[in-house]
Order: structure tokens, then C-alpha cells, then sequence
């Protein structure tokens, strides 16, 4: 989808000509991904997650993001870049720092663009976007997994109410928190949202000869996927879970690295004229990319499960979730934490 580039790459004052947006992936895009995924949570994330409302939910939320455009400013400028990285052609984000070293802060980012007379506005911010997600949802299950071992060692009837109340209300902002978080991942696998290239080839060396108009964008992740994409074709292409190994801004870095090499070859698709075709090659490399974004989404979440292993409950008295789910606590000391 081509996007609202939020703040000119020239200056502030050129804001009102960026172009109009459209949607990654649209609508059925993000909802297979979302519901894709859901549907192979592993059974340790837990079950109200992985039931069938549950997953009709986050498919629905994860299309949120989207819908949420248009509601005015600051909004528009300061999300819409969420979705998005430009890298140019020659590794770096707009000639600033390069996707496999990103700063550690989105603060840090921006001054590192600005550096180069550009910023996290016109750079776009996606990977940021996706780390945060990811981090929020640690700590709804950390919170979750409390209130859970809270209702069990509770000593009294109105801390076990307490505990209670306090999970139907953490399971309602989790499954809003995954499913919302849950577009910015799937805004990760298709390559024209990790590239200066976004919506036709632009000015610039062109070797290949790929066309420099826009409407790629909307045809290869809206037109093409609703018309000849469905959940069918693309779970068959899921692969198995991936344990990275590493760090989350590694994993989400070699992850848009990924995307980001297959450029070129969403270009030759539409040099060849397959995406009108609708050639088996076409469906199966966009079918593919949407099932790696489930397969990512998925793993994620369990990974995100996992983490909150060794998370902690706390501002004066820091408790661990270890802690915690073997009755070491004290249950009116860990709502006074948990509720201030």
C-alpha cells in the first residue's frame, strides 16, 4: 500500500503534498495473517488466544491500524510512519544507519537521521513499531500470569475477587494488544514496505528497467491478494516455528532484511506482467509472503510467552513471575504493585 509519507523529505512546509494512502496487505490480507497465525499458537500460550472467537478477533483487530487512518492530526503524521522503512539501495535507512545496526531507541534513530537531513518521519519507523508490540505483550502476559497465580494463593475472598476481575480485563487488552500489534508485524513481509522503491521504481539508477509509476503497492498487496489469495492457499506455505536465538532487534531486523531482499523480484513480477496473469509463480511468492508474515507473528508470540518466564512484578518490591507462581509473595502486596 502506498502510504502518507508523514513529513516531507525536503521540509516540514511540504507536508500537505505528500500522497494518499492506501493499505498494506487490505483487509483480507492482514485478517489471514492474524487468524493464520492464532491458529498455530502453540498450546503453551494460553487458551483464550487460541480459541475459535480469539482468532476471529485478531484477525479482525489486525486490520485496525488501517482503519484507524484519516482520524486527523497529530494523529495520521505521528502513526501512519509506523508501518513502514524506506531502505535505499545501498543498505542504509535514507543514507542514515543501516537496517542490521539500527540505534536502540526510536529517539536515538531520529537523531541519527537528522544527522543526514532526514528523520523518522519521512524514514518511517516499522521495525520500532514491531519491538514495541513486542514488548507490551511480554508484559501482558506477565501481568496475566500474576493474576492467575493471584487467584490461586489468594487468602481471602476479596483478594481472589480482585485477582479475577484483574484477568478478564488483562485477557481483553492482550487479545487487543496482539491483534493491533499484530499488523505491524504483517507490515514487515511485504518487500515494498522495506524499500525506497514503495510504490513504482522512482528516480535513480534503474538497471533492470523496472517501471517508475506508482500503483504497485496497491495492486500487489490489496487488488492482487483479494482477487486471487485465499487463507487456503496461503496455510499450506506456513513453515515450522523458528527459534531465532538472538536478541529481539536481531530477530527483527534479519526478519525485514528478508523482505527487503525480495525488491527486485516484486518488481520483475509486474516487468513480466505475471501479477495481471495471475501466474502460479505470482500467486505463490505473494501467497508466500503473507504466510511468512504469519509464521513470524506466531513465532513471535511464543516467544513473547517465553520471555515472560523470567519478568518480574514491581516498582518497590520487585517480585519474579517464578516467584509469584509458586506462592512466594504476598497476594495484598502484589495488588498494592500490580494496582498502583
Amino acid at each position: 500500500m502506498p502510504f502518507i509519507r508523514c513529513l516531507s523529505r525536503a521540509a516540514a512546509a511540504l507536508l500537505l503534498l505528500a500522497p494518499l494512502p492506501a493499505f498494506a496487505w487490505g483487509s483480507l490480507g492482514h485478517r489471514i495473517i492474524g487468524e493464520v497465525a492464532a491458529k498455530n499458537f502453540p498450546k503453551r500460550v494460553p487458551a483464550f488466544l487460541r480459541s475459535a472467537e480469539a482468532v476471529r478477533r485478531i484477525g479482525e483487530i489486525a486490520r485496525e491500524p488501517d482503519r484507524s487512518r484519516s482520524a486527523g492530526q497529530p494523529h495520521d503524521w505521528d502513526l501512519d510512519p509506523g508501518h513502514f522503512i524506506d531502505l535505499s539501495d545501498d543498505g542504509t535507512v535514507l543514507g542514515g544507519p543501516r537496517l542490521d545496526a539500527l540505534p536502540a531507541s526510536r529517539r536515538d534513530y531520529d537523531t541519527a537521521l537528522r544527522a543526514v537531513g532526514s528523520n523518522e518521519y519521512a524514514a518511517g519507523f516499522l521495525p520500532y513499531s514491531i519491538m514495541d508490540g513486542w514488548q507490551q505483550l511480554v508484559k501482558d502476559f506477565t501481568l496475566w500470569r500474576a493474576d492467575v497465580a493471584g487467584t490461586k494463593f489468594a487468602r481471602s475472598r476479596a483478594e481472589r475477587q480482585w485477582y479475577e476481575n484483574d484477568r478478564k480485563l488483562r485477557e481483553m487488552l492482550t487479545l487487543r494488544d496482539l491483534g493491533y500489534w499484530a499488523h505491524f508485524v504483517g507490515d514487515a513481509s511485504p518487500p515494498l514496505h522495506i524499500t525506497l522503491h514503495y510504490d513504482g521504481w522512482g528516480n535513480g539508477p534503474n538497471p533492470l528497467g523496472f517501471s517508475t509509476e506508482g500503483g504497485l503497492h496497491a495492486w500487489f498487496e490489496t487488488r492482487f491478494v483479494n482477487d486471487h489469495i485465499k487463507e487456503s492457499d496461503v496455510t499450506p506455505l506456513l513453515r515450522p516455528y523458528r527459534d531465532c536465538g538472538c536478541a529481539l532487534p536481531r530477530q527483527v531486523q534479519d526478519y525485514l532484511l528478508a523482505s527487503g531482499a525480495l525488491v527486485d523480484r516484486t518488481f520483475q513480477f509486474q516487468k513480466d506482467g505475471a501479477y495481471e496473469k495471475a501466474t502460479p509463480e505470482a500467486k505463490a511468492f505473494v501467497a508466500g509472503r503473507i504466510a511468512e508474515g504469519a509464521a513470524q507473528l506466531r513465532d513471535m508470540v511464543a516467544d513473547a510467552w517465553r520471555a515472560s518466564d523470567k519478568a518480574s512484578i514491581g516498582y518497590r518490591d520487585k517480585m519474579t513471575i517464578a516467584d509469584i507462581e509458586a506462592g512466594k509473595f504476598d497476594a495484598a502486596l502484589l495488588i498494592h504493585e500490580m494496582r498502583d
